[in-house]
């Protein structure tokens, strides 16, 4: 029945019934109203196609489809679709050494490599230690600023470097400087977002947030993620894609190790360990199940923890497991890195003197010990690259 007809039945009710035309009444009001909310948003959509608004969000969101599929495209072609005649072969992995300055070398790694090169000049540009992060050769990445702001860069607009020399940070590119008051904090590959269910954030207080992937377009379109911060004095430490179901582990300079459900984390910045004055997140990242966990200290010690074995908190201001006695503390035993990995991984170590070591992983967590007599400073895992099809 329509509203005219509506009207018509009513109008007969009433004079049927006088004392019913107040609650008449007050149906035609209501239907009013609704019918003149529906005209407004009616009326701001056609607005919005006529002065070309709704037509700029439409090709906004199609850019930002085209943009995903081409991630895909490039991370998961299947090899079925490769041209005939091709061969297998391992995929080319990169190495990225970044500091807080924006800077960025691009190492081609090969398997039989045992020393990447050096580092010459102070390590700690700002009062920051390099970072590493090994990706496929056709990635894209998100930069991370302490300001909250991102930035996406092709890993080919960066030139590689040769391996087995040395090199100065002037030397390296800036694909994005920073702006006044900013440090760049990290780097994540991208082709795994428009699969993955979130992005999560940790900073360096132990604080983490998560964002769900759909709202990346936003992200991206406005170049801003956030600092996932609850204090003015913290600041961004870490971002990475994960899934639903998926366990993250927090690890600390003083050697506390906290293990977090993704689906309990919160889309609030939430504080989600308890840190000593001077204790600070050294890493954040997705744990599997078939992983283990390598921490390194200071001083070349190894302390190795099953995926198996984590303890997954629900409290929102965990200590955690600590990794090491007291007693080792007291004497100023602290932690650099720490990163999963799976025995067919290799690992990076930079040591004091600026050199860039490649280990087994499988045999580095069986040595208990790296670098007798030296000091570690850095730590970064590459992970084994399969197999894949590629044209010859």
């Amino acid at each position: 029945m329509t509203f005219t007809d509506k009207i018509e039945e009513w109008i007969k009710e009433a004079e049927t019934r006088p004392g019913s035309a107040l609650l008449i009444l007050q149906l035609v009001a209501g239907r009013l109203r609704d019918l003149t909310q529906r005209n407004d948003e009616l009326l701001a959509e056609n607005i919005a196609l006529q002065n070309g608004t709704r037509v700029e969000e439409y090709q906004k969101r199609i850019t930002h489809l085209e943009y995903q599929l081409g991630l895909l495209k490039r991370k998961f072609l299947a090899a079925d679709d490769l041209p005939a005649g091709t061969i297998l072969q391992q995929d080319r992995t990169d190495l990225l050494i970044y500091n807080a300055q924006g800077r960025i070398f691009r190492l081609h790694l090969e398997n039989d490599l045992a020393s990447l090169g050096r580092l010459e000049g102070e390590l700690a540009e700002g009062g920051e230690l390099p970072r590493f992060q090994a990706m496929p050769s056709n990635e894209d990445i998100l930069l991370l600023f302490s300001s909250g702001r991102v930035a996406t860069q092709s890993l080919d607009a960066i030139p590689p470097v040769s391996t087995g020399g040395s090199w100065h940070w002037d030397q390296a590119t800036l694909p994005d400087e920073p702006h006044a008051g900013e440090l760049l904090v990290c780097l994540m590959p991208l082709s795994r977002l428009p699969v993955s269910e979130f992005i999560l954030q940790a900073s360096r207080r132990g604080v983490v947030k998560k964002t769900l992937r759909s709202i990346s377009e936003k992200v991206l379109a406005d170049h801003y993620l956030g600092r996932a911060a609850a204090q003015k004095s913290d600041q961004p430490f870490d971002v990475c894609l994960a899934d639903k179901k998926a366990r993250y582990a927090l690890v600390t300079y003083e050697g506390r190790l906290v293990g977090l459900d993704v689906d309990d984390l919160s889309y609030a910045a939430e504080e989600r360990i308890r840190l000593g004055s001077l204790d600070h997140l050294i890493a954040a990242f997705n744990i599997a199940s078939d992983e283990s966990i390598l921490c390194l200290t200071q001083n070349g010690k190894i302390v190795l923890r099953e995926a198996a074995g984590l303890e997954i908190t629900k409290s929102a201001t965990a200590r955690g497991q600590a990794l090491i006695p007291q007693a080792r503390l007291d004497q100023g035993t602290r932690f650099i890195g720490a990163v999963p990995f799976r025995p067919g991984d290799r690992l990076i170590v930079l040591d004091g003197q600026g050199r860039l070591n490649l280990y087994s992983a499988a045999d580095m967590a069986g040595a208990g010990a790296i670098l007798k007599g030296g000091i570690c400073v850095a730590l970064g895992r590459i992970p084994f690259a399969p197999a894949e099809k590629t044209t010859p």
